[in-house]
């Protein structure tokens, strides 16, 4: 089979197959290991698969890593199926910061915290901070997401917040290069007053929510254009009654 065919026929068809069936597939020769393990056709059938009512459900335990299928809301034990991290570290030591298109973006605490983009289907990985400072990534005042851009690269958007500069660094699958990008001017945005929330992806924006730790009044949110990858300001409306410490865009 011609390559451009073979791939025309993963992409249609067999990115609408369940990963256990693509997984079989993929021993079938090289040229369909090859074409099943790309970063594209990966894209293609996690949302293939999003779209589907079976969806998995990964749980990190003190000891074990597993998975399950959610059938109808429910989670379904009956197949469960228990995977191990490609990295060798303690199980308590890993955090999912963010997660889209079936990929992970795990945090490795340790002395110096690592960041690790994983594919719990085919247990590849890669160390974002390889070959970095030891202060690259700190989990208690950096945030991070995941997105797509216009031409299908996975991008990992990471906002560093050090003394008082906060620094917006965008990786590439597809160039596996860093850039940096440029963020609002003030003397509070790398405050750590602000406890800055986990990514929410929506119709091309990622969205972190900024909650001020004692003055609700201040809080804020961050909204990333994905498409443009420029950066805006948006205002939280204030409730009287509660102290909001933590916030999240949904």
């Amino acid at each position: 089979m011609e390559p451009l065919e073979f791939e025309m026929f993963a992409h249609e068809i067999l990115s609408r197959l369940p990963s256990k069936c693509v997984g079989r597939f993929k021993l079938v020769c090289k040229q369909w290991s090859y074409e099943l393990s790309s970063p594209m056709f990966s894209i293609i059938h996690s949302r293939r698969m999003s779209n589907c009512e079976h969806r998995k459900l990964i749980t990190l335990s003190m000891s074990s890593i597993y998975i399950d299928n959610l059938i109808g809301g429910m989670v379904d034990i009956s197949e469960r199926k228990f995977i191990s991290f490609p990295v060798d570290t303690p199980i308590s030591n890993l955090t999912i910061l963010a997660y889209q298109y079936g990929l992970l973006l795990m945090c490795i605490q340790g002395l110096s915290d690592q960041l690790v983009l994983w594919n719990p289907t085919t247990n590849k990985f890669l160390n974002l901070c390889h070959n970095k400072p030891k202060s690259y990534f700190d989990i208690k005042a950096d945030a991070v997401g995941i997105y797509l851009d216009s031409f299908n690269d996975v991008k990992i958007l990471h906002l560093q917040r050090r003394m008082d500069d906060v620094v917006p660094r965008v990786y590439s699958r597809n160039t596996h290069q860093w850039k940096t990008l440029t963020f609002f001017k003030g003397p509070d945005y790398a405050s750590r007053l602000y406890l800055w929330s986990s990514d929410t992806l929506c119709k091309n924006v990622l969205y972190f929510a900024s909650p001020h730790y004692w003055a609700p009044a201040k809080s804020y949110m961050i909204a990333f254009d994905v498409v443009y990858e420029t950066f805006s300001k948006v205002s939280i409306p204030q409730c009287t009654h509660v102290v909001a410490r933590q916030s999240r865009f949904f």
